[in-house]
């Protein structure tokens, strides 16, 4: 639930054509420190689901780099493997989460007649 919506996007805006166990761990490295320290002395395993999207966006951010540094990225639409490798870790981030799909639901108001 936390690693592989990360893991999945990640790959995809990496252009990368397999997952390395580089990738992976990479994903699950970034998931176990996005804990907070206070909830690890609090004996919490998973951070709350609350900040799914926000994990979400992290670890694929550095499955993207994982990628990226084992010659496995091939880019992604506008984003070749080259303009990949240029990007800081924090416009890393920004590239994912410009990327993501964001749920934007209309409100439905029925009226009674």
């Amino acid at each position: 639930m936390y690693l592989f919506p990360g893991i999945g996007l990640g790959t995809l805006l990496s252009g990368a054509r397999i997952v390395s166990d580089g990738m992976l761990q990479a994903a699950a490295e970034r998931l176990a420190s996005y804990m907070k320290e206070e909830e690890v002395l609090q004996g919490i395993i998973y951070p709350p689901t609350s900040r799914i999207r926000d994990i979400t966006k992290e670890v694929a951010a550095a499955v993207v780099r994982e990628a990226v540094a084992e010659d496995l990225a091939e880019g992604y639409r506008d984003m070749d493997a080259r303009e990949l490798a240029r990007l800081s870790e924090e416009e890393t981030v920004d590239y994912v989460k410009n990327n993501m799909w964001n749920p934007v639901y209309p409100t439905v108001v029925y009226k009674k007649d």
